[in-house]
């Protein structure tokens, strides 16, 4: 008996097998995906659940895994709630690992593929609700100053780079925008009616909603508009969009990325010795929403979320310490 041959073909057919598990996931994967999409889920919550039903896929193929996605037992699903809490500190990534999951194969269930749902084995951790941490405001206000400071010196093209730092400021603690709204934003999303600018936020699987901005922006954007057209004219680039991508000496192309948001804060909160983020900010405008008045439903039309999204972390700091949480808008007076 030629024992090698038969570890070999062992192995050879262990591999089979474990790239028909991968073949079969992948594709009913796909199938699911397009599934969301068909239903109007948006692109970020399709992208979020592709993110994590590829952890699923990590740990099969770590595991070596062996059979077809109807084969999965309990003791597989088992480990892989062990894999997610040796993967993940916070409980809530790892219960929204396991919702997707989930959710996954009950639309396997419906395509006939499992009577019941393994996924249901796993216990979920409850959602933990984490509070608020908005960068202060007085740090906001130190941030404006030296934006607006830096706007005034340089090359135009230097110049161009200040302003386009303020506009994302602007947009993200006045207008409330999350990043992904940001990266392609076109001119024709913000118009001015009645002395008002008001930004449009239209997303592809929802109706469009619009953002009142403050009165600082009157002053500023057609300003930027100007400064920008001369800065595309000079670098002979062309787009529509608001904000642009470039290096210390020209424009390189139109759109601004998630990624590209984040360092621009990292590289400010350096300089400036602070901690601000995208989403920091943003906290900080939900505060400055409920301070004005604004109705429960605007700021959550406003935030994009769904009727049923609680306001009430944010108030419930309010209310224990107003002292912490006095944002206004950012004019000449604040």
């Amino acid at each position: 008996m030629n024992i090698e041959g038969h570890k070999v073909d062992s192995l050879n057919t262990s591999k089979a097998l474990t790239d028909l598990a991968m073949t079969s996931l992948e594709e009913e994967q796909k199938k699911f995906l397009h599934h969301l999409d068909t239903s109007g889920k948006s692109f970020n919550t399709i992208k979020n659940y592709r993110t994590d039903l590829n952890i699923f896929k990590q740990f099969l193929t770590q595991k070596g895994a062996s059979f077809t996605l109807n084969e999965l037992n309990e003791l597989q699903v088992q480990e892989y709630d062990q894999f997610l809490n040796k993967k993940y500190n916070s409980p809530n990534s790892i219960r929204r690992r396991v919702q997707a999951l989930r959710i996954f194969f009950d639309f396997l269930i419906h395509a006939g593929h499992f009577d019941e749902n393994p996924i249901k084995k796993i216990l979920v951790r409850p959602k933990i609700v984490d509070l608020p941490k908005p960068i202060r405001f007085d740090q906001i206000k130190k941030v404006h100053a030296h934006l607006l400071a830096q706007s005034m010196q340089g090359s135009d093209h230097e110049k161009l780079l200040i302003k386009r730092n303020l506009l994302l400021l602007y947009l993200i603690y006045a207008g409330g925008l999350k990043v992904s709204d940001i990266e392609n934003l076109y001119d024709t999303h913000i118009n001015e009616h009645s002395s008002e600018y008001r930004i449009i936020i239209a997303h592809e699987k929802r109706d469009p909603y619009t953002v009142l901005l403050p009165k600082i922006f009157n002053r500023f954007f057609p300003e930027y508009l100007a400064d920008l057209e001369k800065g595309k004219n000079r670098d002979q680039v062309d787009f529509k969009n608001l904000l642009f991508n470039a290096n210390p000496f020209k424009i390189l192309k139109g759109g601004l990325s998630s990624r590209g948001i984040e360092v621009i804060f990292k590289e400010l909160s350096k300089n400036l010795n602070l901690q601000m983020t995208a989403k920091s900010l943003r906290q900080a405008a939900i505060f400055n929403w409920i301070n004005k008045g604004i109705p429960d439903s605007r700021i959550k039309e406003w935030m994009g979320v769904q009727p049923q999204y609680s306001l009430k972390p944010y108030k419930n700091l309010l209310e224990q310490y107003p002292e912490r949480y006095p944002y206004l808008d950012l004019d000449s007076d604040s």
